[in-house]
């Protein structure tokens, strides 16, 4: 299994949830796992997991800063010859609906779309395109009852096939698995702990639990970089204090070690918010055309929306939670549910 050197946990502008999900998954050797254990799906059961191979795990935004984006691997199937399939992963954090169909149509098409502009690398050896796969691991807080198909979404008249623009899906839903039933290496085990624990308002009181999984893998080379990627999303996510988390993180590193990683996490979180601070104010123009956005997208659905709605998103001042906004905008049945996720 390969291993994607060096992905720094120091990432400016990538939300924490994205931040810690594509640190561990970039690892193939966890990814290989995620799939043998909660793949359930026949086209799993047919590709090579350790030919993975991570294509991308690493985006420029317009600020030249690095970001995660969309992590996409690589694999060959069992049965030999020049086939090989794509997987796509993403995470979410709340059921998206027709937007995953969507978005899984766009990536699909952006796909075949690069292998066309770069046939001689992205071709198959007998001249067609790979296969893909939509891997989602979703971490909500209510199950994911169940995707949407082709024939959820459009109207087919009788006689046609319905599977004639499905997107291949395997969804994988932490939500549903009970915390004594996860499976996996130790750092797997962990991270879905983390995404369980996070979703279900329990990560404080969960975060010891969750470091004691790095006891059975502390002399593992990666395990420092797992550690400092948990801390810095803990601390982005809570409201813990220093010493709570250093003497937590203790319990596997030195104390030294874990002061220094603690205050050196806390650092970076303070640095960055002055310089998303300082990108915001350059910003202004896509902030405010973001929020007319999604303020369009609630008008056109539900005609009149109430002042109270109107002034929270005008207060905005995030891209990243805007473009949260806008997809809810979309997702949402009523206003009031719109309105109970801006009040959490």
């Amino acid at each position: 299994m390969e291993i994607f050197p060096e992905v720094s946990a120091k990432v400016e502008l990538a939300h924490p949830h994205d931040l810690v999900v594509r640190y561990f998954l970039v690892d193939t050797e966890l990814f290989a796992n995620l799939m043998n254990h909660y793949g359930d799906s026949e086209i799993i059961r047919l590709i090579d997991l350790n030919s993975l191979r991570c294509e991308s795990p690493i985006t420029v935004d317009d600020h030249l800063q690095e970001v995660i984006g969309d992590l996409r691997f690589s694999a060959n199937f069992k049965n030999g010859g020049y086939s090989k399939v794509l997987l796509f992963f993403e995470h979410q954090s709340k059921k998206e609906k027709r937007q995953q169909w969507l978005r899984g149509l766009r990536k699909l098409l952006e796909f075949y779309e690069s292998c066309e502009s770069d046939q001689e690398n992205m071709m198959t050896n007998d001249g067609k395109y790979p296969y893909v796969v939509m891997v989602i691991l979703y971490h909500g807080k209510t199950p994911w009852e169940e995707l949407l198909q082709i024939e959820d979404m459009v109207s087919l008249p009788v006689g046609v096939d319905r599977h004639f623009l499905s997107v291949p899906t395997i969804l994988i839903d932490v939500s549903r698995i009970p915390h004594e039933k996860l499976k996996g290496p130790p750092a797997l085990v962990a991270l879905l702990d983390t995404l369980q624990s996070a979703s279900s308002g329990k990560l404080p009181e969960n975060f010891e639990r969750i470091i004691e999984y790095f006891k059975e893998i502390e002399t593992d080379q990666r395990t420092y970089g797992w550690l400092n990627a948990l801390t810095r999303y803990f601390l982005s996510i809570t409201k813990s204090d220093k010493e709570t988390v250093t003497k937590t993180i203790s319990k596997v590193l030195n104390e030294q070690e874990a002061e220094k990683m603690v205050l050196s996490t806390l650092e970076e979180i303070f640095l960055e918010g002055k310089i998303e601070g300082k990108i915001e104010g350059k910003d202004e123009g896509k902030i405010e055309s973001k929020i007319q956005d999604v303020l369009k997208i609630l008008n056109k659905r539900f005609r009149k929306v109430p002042n109270s709605i109107l002034q929270s998103v005008n207060s905005y001042t995030d891209l990243v939670a805007l473009d949260s906004l806008f997809e809810l905008a979309l997702d949402c049945e009523t206003l009031a549910e719109f309105e109970l996720a801006l009040a959490h």
